[in-house]
């Protein structure tokens, strides 16, 4: 039987560091690893009872909405490099910092309202396998 997620919350600026710059491959490692560091938070945890706590489930729910923030924002990076610039009016490092400060607040919006269902995928299947992990951890305890 499975359990309806409630929605996520929007993303904390906080999280992704001193600034955009801080965005790319070492915000999506520390992203990432923070996801695991929490599954493996909430399974030691989840032993007592059987059951994962729904702060937990919380925390997950964000920092999984933080990772998609991110990887949106990578992806229009990515994107935009690839595509060609004009020299029609000009390119100046102004401009490239404004269109990453741009993307950066476009995706948190995106990851907020649901994204491309990344977020949602990872908090499901993460909990599925903190549940798991629980229930192992209990028969283990019981017996």
């Amino acid at each position: 039987m499975m359990r309806a997620i409630a929605p996520l919350s929007p993303p904390d600026a906080q999280a992704f560091g001193p600034g955009p710059d801080s965005l790319g491959q070492m915000a999506d490692a520390q992203s990432a690893s923070q996801v695991r560091a929490l599954a493996y938070a909430s399974s030691a945890k989840a032993g007592a009872n059987a059951a994962v706590d729904p702060k937990e489930i919380e925390r997950l729910r964000k920092v999984s909405q933080d990772f998609e923030s991110l990887f949106l924002s990578y992806m229009m990076k990515v994107g935009r490099e690839a595509s060609m610039k004009g020299d029609l009016m000009g390119h100046s490092q102004g401009e490239e910092i404004f269109t990453e400060m741009r993307n950066d607040e476009l995706a948190k919006h995106m990851a907020a309202a649901g994204g491309i269902g990344l977020a949602k995928l990872l908090v499901e299947q993460l909990t599925r396998t903190l549940q798991q992990q629980a229930n192992k951890n209990a028969e283990s305890v019981e017996s």
